[in-house]
């Protein structure tokens, strides 16, 4: 396998833990910060607002199973795999 570019004013990386660092390093990015969290009003109703529905333990497992796992992460860089 080619040396592996890591960035301006950096040598490639020719070695198999450097080539491992490189692509940890470019593929797995922190996300990205959270915005300052809402603290939504629950006390009231919003006009036109649907009734809550209870959701079973099963809908969960099946909303989270029924998912495809070879898809990429989001900005949370967790996984559905790692959900599931």
């Amino acid at each position: 396998m080619p040396a592996l570019n890591q960035g301006p004013n950096t040598t490639p990386a020719t070695s198999h833990q450097e080539k491992c660092n490189t692509l940890h390093n470019i593929l797995y990015q922190p996300p990205p910060p959270l915005p300052d969290p809402i603290e939504p009003d629950l006390s009231r109703r919003e006009p036109n607002e649907l009734p809550f529905q209870d959701i079973i333990e099963t809908e969960v497992y099946e909303a989270l199973f029924s998912t495809n796992s070879n898809t990429s992460p989001g900005p949370s860089q967790i996984s559905y795999t790692m959900l599931k």
